[in-house]
């Protein structure tokens, strides 16, 4: 097995000594910090994308109701 030769996080910068554990991949690496990072703001996006969604149409709901009763 090839040795890493990576010794920063390829999203942040931070050499591999100021991190808590570097995960690498095929051609990059990452700090457990850029993954917390990435965590939150991938929970803000879903947050975000469920506030903003289109309410259905009420015909659509009662299309739905009518369907549903048949």
């Amino acid at each position: 097995m090839a040795k890493n030769l990576h010794t920063h996080c390829s999203f942040c910068g931070r050499p591999r000594e100021e991190v808590k554990m570097l995960i690498s991949g095929i051609d990059a690496d990452i700090c457990d910090q850029c993954i917390q990072n990435a965590g939150e703001i991938i929970e803000q996006e879903f947050e975000f994308e469920k506030s903003h969604q289109r309410p259905q149409q009420p015909a659509a709901n009662a299309a739905k109701l009518e369907l549903k009763t048949l």
